[in-house]
């Protein structure tokens, strides 16, 4: 007797089937979180929550699953863009189905019957796609666009993977760091593995941020570091409790070291930011041993810490801000270091000469560094 799987252990196999063919769909798909919701017709996410209705997925073939676990996490990745676009609509959103579905087909994806896939718009940028479904001629090609789409999908299920809803609701800021966190380390594996996607730069042509995302920039820096050893089962335990399954990472070619400013020119308020913006890269980094150096104008204390592990000392300083004892420090006794993050005001004596290692200067205000990269986290006036 055939024995039926549950959703679960369906949604787990179609994971899994990505992960092997396709490390970046898989990778991201694996953080979807399911839940059951009998009261929609076929399935909705927000890039984190995935919610169906179970009669609709039992229905499902594998490939139809990999379909929609992917075109959802997708959507995530074009969710970002489009806040920063400004286009809003169901317009917008199909355009961007559109690319998507074609970047899926040209990477070997089942797209199912039904779904908003359509040759004419191969190789065009979703903004391209998007000007088109806004003219005339186009409106004909639109099915999942016209006003009688919900009478029509309620009689045929397969005109579901059209469906371009999301869940509407914003993510919190910890959720969208670790989903980016999750996207930074899938494209680098995928990078590794030779099998990232070609054309995800034609989701969205055009990209405008106006704040530098510090934390993207440290988790991209860390990621460079991270060269050897990616292996995808067993996933990391300690990423599991976080929402979201990424492959066993080690190297022996990254050495942290993250220096904090104990001077007098930091209060509390910030050192206590400091603090726990630390914390926050242990949480995302747990297989990286990190080196905690506390200073002013001397090295007051050096913590080793790895996997998030409880902090108990004290933090001591209040005198000048000089960062050269630290540069020296780090010289002396942990000459493999490959990168160096301080948070400081950047108010105070700097080496004359940069190390050989990369520096990032997490700045509390703006501020000018004669050697690394300035990155401004809290404007702390």
């Amino acid at each position: 007797m055939m024995q039926i799987l549950t959703n679960e252990q369906l949604f787990l196999k179609a994971k899994n089937q990505l992960t092997l063919k396709h490390p970046y769909f898989g990778m991201l798909a694996s953080r979807l979180k399911h839940e059951v919701n009998n009261e929609i017709r076929a399935y909705a996410s927000n890039g984190v929550r995935f919610i169906y209705n179970e009669e609709f997925m039992q229905k499902r073939t594998l490939e139809e699953l990999m379909f929609i676990l992917t075109n959802c996490v997708m959507h995530h990745v074009l969710a970002h863009q489009q806040r920063r676009l400004l286009r809003k609509g169901s317009l917008w959103q199909l355009a961007t189905d559109y690319a998507i579905n074609n970047l899926l087909h040209n990477s070997g994806l089942y797209i199912p019957q039904g779904a908003n896939y359509n040759e004419e718009f191969k190789g065009m940028y979703a903004e391209e796609i998007y000007e088109l479904l806004k003219e005339e001629h186009f409106s004909g090609v639109n099915n999942a666009f016209n006003e009688t789409q919900d009478s029509t999908t309620e009689q045929n299920n397969e005109n579901a993977f059209a469906n371009t809803k999301n869940i509407d609701e914003d993510l919190d800021p910890e959720a969208e760091s670790q989903w980016e966190y999750a996207a930074s380390v899938a494209k680098e594996v995928a990078q590794r593995k030779s099998s990232m996607p070609s054309g995800l730069e034609r989701l969205a042509k055009k990209v405008k941020s106006n704040d530098v995302d510090w934390r993207f920039e440290l988790y991209n820096a860390v990621n460079r570091h991270m060269r050897n050893n990616y292996a995808f089962m067993p996933p990391n335990k300690k990423h599991i409790y976080r929402g979201f399954a990424l492959p066993s990472l080690s190297s022996d070619t990254l050495s942290l070291c993250v220096a904090v400013d104990t001077s007098g020119s930091i209060d509390d308020e910030l050192l206590g930011a400091f603090m726990e913006e630390f914390k926050n890269i242990m949480q995302n980094f747990p297989s990286v041993k990190i080196e905690l150096i506390i200073a002013d104008a001397k090295v007051h204390a050096h913590h080793t810490f790895q996997g998030a592990e409880k902090m108990d000392f004290a933090l001591k300083g209040g005198g000048g801000t000089d960062y050269r004892p630290t540069f020296d420090y780090i010289e002396a006794n942990l000459p493999m270091s490959t990168m160096l993050l301080y948070f400081t005001d950047g108010d105070g004596w700097f080496p004359k000469y940069p190390p050989n290692y990369e520096v990032l200067w997490a700045l509390s205000r703006k501020a000018q560094v004669p050697f690394g990269k300035p990155l401004v986290i809290f404007n702390h006036s």
